[in-house]
């Protein structure tokens, strides 16, 4: 099922949460992690951690940190592929799984370019690295691109159906709602809305690699609530928002409902899904981690929401997105 022969893979966001576990799992395998960090001790708390699992001699020869790559400024990103250029190194699978959300926040947080910050992380940011990655990504069989959306990008979903919903509007004044003013701010639509330009651009990004002729599978997937035992995890931005209410969720969903996924069991997936030979060569695939019954979860493929289906909306999104980067002048390559 798994190819042993160990790839060069990189994966933003592990240094917690699915990506942590999914970053163990990479590495059990013997391949090669490519793990930009936000800051010098950032990265040495990732390696004190990993030394759970592994010795300094394995972590050494498998493990690669970037520093000083905050996602919250574009003009770190190209830090990345400099790094991978400078060790004369390619990249076999690209992990796109660092996101954020604050949830129950009355006002927008803001990147360094003036962006809100859900969508600049969640999205524009990664919008960039694929972009300057491109060429320094392997075109074979076994190469792959994956997102990390969610299901919350589909109204109709139980999730995606509680507060605002997801709605991108054909992006009419959007720009109005992700810059100065911020018109009609919400941080849980802001993070629905980041979810839902995940698909559309990995839609979009599947096509053009087709049509550039480049052999490089594309996946979406959603890997379900995932509650962390920390407050290092994916909700650490929203917590301080209602610490009782996190409470009372957190500990109904994980112990009462039985409807939340376990974080390292999510992990395992995001890492097989590096790795499975199943999706060699499928140019876009969208898969969702589905709670079947009581703590039991299983990974299907299956559809989007309609929005995410509309293909003049993923070439708006992508025309935005590059317009957004070469306003703060950043290179991009022609994809």
């Amino acid at each position: 099922m798994f190819n042993d022969n160990g790839k060069n893979i990189l994966i933003t966001g592990a240094s917690s949460g699915i990506g942590f576990y999914a970053l163990v799992n990479l590495l059990k395998k013997e391949n090669h992690l490519f793990i930009p960090v936000r800051s010098f001790s950032r990265g040495q708390d990732l390696k004190l951690k990993l030394r759970n699992f592994f010795n300094d001699e394995y972590l050494n020869k498998f493990l690669n940190l970037i520093y000083d790559t905050d996602f919250s400024d574009l003009n770190n990103i190209n830090k990345i592929r400099e790094f991978i250029i400078e060790k004369k190194k390619t990249i076999d699978v690209l992990i796109l799984n660092a996101g954020m959300q604050y949830t129950g926040g009355l006002y927008p947080k803001v990147s360094k370019q003036g962006i809100e910050l859900t969508f600049a992380i969640n999205h524009l940011a990664h919008f960039y690295l694929t972009n300057i990655l491109i060429p320094l990504i392997n075109s074979s069989l076994e190469s792959r691109i994956i997102i990390t959306s969610s299901d919350v990008h589909n109204p109709k979903s139980s999730g995606g159906n509680i507060g605002q919903k997801a709605g991108l509007n054909e992006l009419i004044n959007f720009k109005d709602e992700i810059q100065v003013p911020f018109k009609n701010f919400s941080a849980d639509k802001s993070y629905k809305n980041s979810k839902l330009c995940n698909i559309l651009f990995a839609k979009e990004l599947s096509k053009r690699l087709s049509f550039k002729k480049k052999n490089i599978s594309v996946l979406s997937w959603a890997p379900g609530l995932v509650i962390p035992d920390n407050e290092l995890g994916f909700f650490r931005y929203s917590q301080p928002f209602n610490k009782l209410g996190y409470f009372i969720f957190s500990n109904s969903a994980k112990n009462i409902l039985g409807i939340s996924e376990d974080i390292n069991n999510a992990g395992n997936i995001l890492g097989d899904l590096a790795l499975d030979k199943k999706y060699n060569d499928s140019l876009y695939t969208h898969l969702s981690n589905k709670l079947i019954s009581f703590k039991k979860h299983k990974l299907i493929e299956c559809g989007t929401s309609m929005e995410s289906n509309n293909t003049e909306l993923s070439k708006k999104l992508w025309k935005l997105s590059e317009e957004l980067c070469t306003s703060f002048r950043l290179r991009l390559f022609d994809l």
